[in-house]
This record gives structure tokens, C-alpha cells and sequence, in this order.
């Protein structure tokens, strides 16, 4: 690895790992046969995983790769609970939704998917608020996998939204910049009450925000995800800014 590598690594506090590999598909194979292991060590530790997904081409990726290996093994994965750090206000069976990677894909019967309501199951926003705040009522995150935007965005939590006082779980955001307007999404507060946090970010699009993470600028959301116990930045050489 280049000296330069080496000396953003030395400058990254103590409590943000990074790791890079060459390209968007390394990325995503490694990190979905990662997240399998953390997986395999919480179940035969508590008996229980909850594991939260993001959406994006990078999550719908990750997401697509763990249902192929959900569904090789369908005899493992007995209290496996999947949940997404935000999902948009549109039907159920809409492409647009985080979770469609999962749908009509996902065969393995142990895995626990849980789903925010849509406005065909039907609800109203606010309902569906309500109904994902009990689901998630007592429930740790073992481990969640953020996707980042070009904007430093993380969830639905766009610039300007990032407030660390808000203790709600989770909240409804009516006005997105980026459409579909109508989502709901994880706090930062709950978003960093998870076990573990990995950031995965790819392609030069993202450059700018891995840069800032970097450097700790809390001008963009993601600067401000701390897991309780491990913090992770995953991204690949095309993302990884170095001046």
C-alpha cells in the first residue's frame, strides 16, 4: 500500500477503522462474507442477530450476495432478524424500496425480514412509524451496514438532519432532497446505539464524503456514526480521497 495510505491511516482516530480493497465487487464479497461470520458468532453467542441493511447499488449488492448464502444454508440462521436503517414511503412490491432485494428472493424460513408499512398495506406514514418504533422497541443492533452518499448522507439523514438530541427511534421525513420525498429513517442517536457500524462507500462519487469521514468534518451526517463498541469505514481505492 502507498505511503500516502499509510499516513491517512495514522491520522484516523483510534475508533474508526478503515479497509480498502481494489473495487466495488472485492468490497462486496468481502464484506458480505464478513458480515456472514459476524452473523455465526452472535448466533452461537446469544442466540439471536439483528442485522441492519441499507439500500443503494453498493447495499443492493451486499444484500443480494447474503440472500444467495441465506438460501444455500437454508437449515442455519435461527434468530436472524433483518431490519433497514430507512426505507421510502412507496407500496411494497415498488423496486424503489431498500428491502426488495429480499422479495420473492429470499427463501431460507429462519431469517426474520421485518418491513415498515407502505401506503398499500395501507398506512399513512406516520402509522408506519409507529408500527417499525414497536417492532424495534428493545431490540439491540448487533451489527449495521451504512451506505454513504456523494452529500455525506447516511439512512435518510441528509445535511442538516444529523441531530444528535433527537432520542426518537426512528422519524418521518416528508420533504427528502432526494426523491422519493416520503421516507422513514433511523435517528443518529439510535443509528449509533448499534453494537457494531460499518460505513461501506465505492466509486469516485463517494471520494469527497470517505474524505471527510477521514478528516472528522461534521459538516456531512456520517461524520458523526460511533458505534458502541466498533466503527468501521469500508470502501474501495476509487473512493478513497487522498490529497
Amino acid at each position: 500500500m502507498s505511503d500516502d495510505f499509510d499516513e491517512i491511516i495514522g491520522e484516523i482516530e483510534n475508533d474508526l477503522d478503515l479497509t480498502l480493497y481494489s473495487d466495488t465487487n472485492e468490497l462486496a464479497e468481502e464484506v458480505t462474507a464478513q458480515i456472514l461470520m459476524a452473523i455465526e458468532s452472535g448466533l452461537l453467542a446469544r442466540g439471536e442477530f439483528h442485522l441492519v441493511l441499507t439500500g443503494g447499488t453498493l447495499g443492493v449488492q451486499i444484500s443480494e450476495n447474503l440472500v444467495g448464502a441465506f438460501n444455500s444454508a437454508p437449515e442455519l440462521y435461527q434468530g436472524l432478524h433483518i431490519w433497514f436503517s430507512d426505507e421510502r414511503f412507496v407500496d411494497l412490491d415498488s423496486s424503489e424500496r431498500n428491502s426488495a432485494p429480499l422479495h420473492g428472493t429470499l427463501t431460507n424460513t429462519h431469517v426474520v425480514v421485518h418491513e415498515s408499512l407502505a401506503p398499500n398495506s395501507p398506512a399513512s406514514v406516520d402509522e408506519a412509524v409507529q408500527h417499525y418504533q414497536a417492532a424495534l422497541d428493545n431490540v439491540t443492533i448487533d451489527l449495521n451496514i451504512l451506505g454513504v452518499g456523494p452529500d455525506g448522507h447516511v439512512a435518510s439523514l441528509f445535511p442538516g438532519v444529523a441531530d444528535l438530541d433527537d432520542v426518537r427511534t426512528i422519524f418521518a421525513i416528508t420533504d427528502s432532497p432526494k426523491p422519493p420525498a416520503v421516507r422513514i429513517s433511523f435517528t443518529m442517536n439510535f443509528i449509533n446505539q448499534a453494537r457494531e457500524i460499518w460505513i461501506v462507500a465505492a466509486g469516485e462519487s463517494k471520494a469527497d464524503a470517505v474524505a471527510k469521514i477521514i478528516e472528522g468534518d461534521l459538516s456531512i451526517p456520517a461524520s458523526y456514526v460511533s458505534a458502541k463498541e466498533k466503527t468501521r469505514l469500508i470502501v474501495d481505492q476509487a473512493a478513497f480521497f487522498t490529497e
